[in-house]
């Protein structure tokens, strides 16, 4: 199944765009609102929900934590024009975080590091969540990522361990797969 989406950065308010169907096509018990901004120096990007969330049981709010994807998480990934290098970057609905750069599907780029000056928050209620990540601009232009001319696709794994598995990616053929550059919208930054 293909269709079109498109990812707007913001160069002032937030503007709310939402993800309504997992990768199957079938709609979410509530959509997750979620908004790129650029903000100084910073990409910022937020996400919510108004329904119960799972976290990662050893996920710290404001640190780094791997496979945080096992679990409920707002992601997002962002792609050079060309669609070669690429970062995904997994925020917990508390606020706990990972990163990483690529310069191939799956194939961690070279020298690049944990981004530093990563800034998050994150709330979690009974019924919702919302949480939020400024991820330095610095970091993306030394993976070689210019925000004003990239590729975006704003995804979320939701309902876990029963996922359901949400993106603005173009190809939703075969099995979920969110690390496909190539199907990542350009990004409209306005």
């Amino acid at each position: 199944m293909m269709r079109s989406m498109q990812n707007i950065i913001s160069t002032t308010a937030p503007v709310i765009q939402q993800l309504t169907h997992e990768w199957y096509g079938h709609p979410v018990n509530a959509p997750v609102e979620y908004s790129f901004t650029l903000e100084g120096d910073c990409l910022v990007f937020r996400a919510a929900q108004k329904a119960p969330v799972s976290i990662h049981p050893e996920a710290i709010p404001g640190m780094f934590k791997e496979e945080l994807w096992m679990y409920d998480t707002a992601e997002f990934f962002v792609a050079d024009a060309e669609g070669k290098n690429y970062v995904e970057f997994n925020l917990c609905p508390n606020g706990a975080w990972w990163a990483s750069a690529f310069c191939g599907s799956r194939q961690p780029l070279a020298g690049a590091g944990v981004p530093e000056g990563v800034e998050t928050t994150g709330s979690v209620t009974p019924t919702g969540w919302g949480c939020s990540v400024r991820l330095p601009l610095a970091w993306l232009k030394a993976v070689g990522i210019d925000i004003r001319h990239c590729r975006l696709a704003a995804t979320c794994i939701l309902n876990s361990p029963d996922y359901h598995f949400c993106t603005t990616s173009d190809d939703l053929s075969g099995e979920p797969d969110f690390h496909r550059p190539h199907s990542w919208a350009m990004a409209k930054v306005q």
